[in-house]
């Protein structure tokens, strides 16, 4: 049994966390994030919806009445969540807003399409400007915003300081880089070395500069590719 960090919003870490003590795992939960819905203007019913998180969808469709409208979202899960809000015409694209690109951009050049993206305040890739430079009508409009905690609870620096950690799991180049700078805060640098760090993707375990003890990346960025390395990180990479 390893013990797992989990450094997602609280919404997020909440189910990665039943599925890690089902494994066996135990789990301890320091949210990096804290995410927060704002007031934003409805899209004009003619254009269509690219959303790439959950939290896009789940704090950017609710409000949303035409349940016909298109939907375009990145990866299985964020569809699931406009399927779960009553939307029908959901196209499922690959799992990074990148590679989401190419199909947007087809749909866009011979549909004719005009896309919004709800999205929260800090984008990791600005999908729109990368449509408008090939003549598509996109926009972004901001549904949600993402906050730092910078705190760490009484357990969780407990559980550092004795060295229990086995891995830590980091889904964001964002949560990544403010759990590094929190532990250089605490001036607990030292807490890395006893832990392996677990990263959704290689753009994620760039932002880990820290002295960890081994640094990993899930080859497909999926929740499933990330638990199927745990307790099987040998080697940094």
């Amino acid at each position: 049994m390893s013990t797992i960090l989990v450094t997602r919003p609280v919404d997020e870490a909440t189910p990665t966390a039943e599925k890690l003590e089902a494994a066996g795992h135990r789990v301890v939960i320091a949210p990096m994030l804290r995410v927060e819905p704002i007031s934003f203007e409805i899209p004009d019913d003619s254009r269509s919806i690219i959303v790439t998180s959950k939290n896009g969808a789940r704090m950017g469709l609710t409000n949303i009445g035409n349940k016909e409208r298109p939907i375009f979202a990145v990866g299985d899960k964020t569809a699931e969540e406009a399927r779960k809000l009553g939307f029908t015409n959901v196209t499922v694209g690959p799992g990074t807003a990148r590679q989401m690109v190419p199909l947007l951009l087809e749909c866009g050049i011979s549909e004719t399409r005009k896309y919004t993206h709800l999205a929260g305040n800090a984008l990791a890739y600005n999908i729109c400007d990368v449509l408008k430079s090939e003549g598509i009508d996109a926009e972004i409009t901001v549904t949600y915003q993402t906050r730092a905690n910078r705190n760490l609870s009484v357990g969780v620096q407990e559980v550092l300081d004795s060295g229990e950690i086995d891995t830590a799991l980091f889904y964001s180049p964002r949560t990544a880089t403010i759990f590094e700078e929190v532990v250089a805060d605490y001036g607990r640098s030292d807490w890395l070395n006893s832990m392996d760090a677990l990263c959704l993707s290689t753009r994620v375990a760039d932002n880990l500069l820290g002295p960890w003890r081994n640094k990993a990346y899930a080859v497909i960025p999926t929740e499933k590719a990330m638990f199927s390395m745990i307790g099987d990180i040998d080697q940094p990479r």
